[in-house]
């Protein structure tokens, strides 16, 4: 355990802590199903696992990202997350005997902490309490993503965006913000399930909001008006309202 303690620093037991699974666990606890796992340095680029691949471990992701994406049979790629900092990838392979449901690649050079899923799993036998615990997460990640999933479908192209980037924004900020894009916009667009054409239409219709998007760099006049937007798909700036438009 000393061992482990020398290469997880305080802020890397943070970052454990943000995975759903891991809520509630002591450190002690938390040092004992990562077990001998290492924090390791991977380029972008690199494929973690491909789909179909008999699933031995899941991933945190201690800096960088990750895309998890499945491919058409025609070839096309279908982007069903990008996970940063805190994110944890094919942890539900924990509780599923088979392979790998999804491709995951790194979208940017990544730090990352390789779970044993054989070990993880002798652990939870071992400790009825630790499975307890690890279940109740997962059920609330599954309730999280079927609501995101409904919250999504209500919502045009526009407003997926808008809500991407006040998902970037401090929740109590007022008025402007100036927010950081935390990766390139093909991948937000595909993150989104957005075409390309849709997105840039997206764009558009946000900078005649007055939403102002250079590169990886996004200016928003008033944080609270988009906030409005995203809600009932209406903009009310400086008393200024006009109907969103997909």
């Amino acid at each position: 355990m000393n061992h482990m303690d020398s290469i997880l620093g305080p802020e890397d037991m943070q970052t454990l802590r943000k995975v759903n699974l891991f809520a509630g666990l002591s450190d002690e606890e938390l040092l004992e199903v990562v077990g001998n796992a290492i924090p390791r340095h991977y380029p972008r680029g690199k494929v973690l696992f491909q789909h179909g691949e008999k699933a031995d471990a899941f991933y945190v992701i201690l800096d960088g990202l990750v895309k998890i994406m499945r491919h058409t049979p025609d070839g096309s790629e279908v982007v069903l997350g990008v996970f940063g900092k805190g994110g944890a990838i094919a942890e539900a392979s924990v509780f599923l005997e088979g392979k790998y449901p999804a491709t995951a690649e790194l979208a940017a050079d990544a730090r990352l902490l390789r779970i044993s899923i054989p070990h993880f799993r002798e652990v939870l036998v071992s400790n009825p309490h630790l499975s307890l615990v690890m279940l109740k997460a997962a059920y609330k990640r599954i309730n999280y993503l079927v609501s995101e999933l409904e919250h999504l479908k209500s919502q045009t192209g526009c407003q997926r965006v808008a809500d991407f980037i006040l998902s970037l924004a401090p929740d109590a900020q007022t008025g402007e913000a100036h927010i950081d894009l935390p990766y390139e916009k093909g991948l937000i667009a595909a993150r989104l399930g957005m075409k390309p054409e849709s997105f840039s239409r997206a764009l558009k219709r946000l900078k005649q909001m007055g939403v102002d998007i250079q590169r990886d760099h996004v200016y928003v006049p008033d944080i609270e008006a988009l906030r409005e937007y995203v809600q009932t798909g209406r903009f009310c700036c400086q008393r200024t309202c006009e109907p969103g438009v997909a």
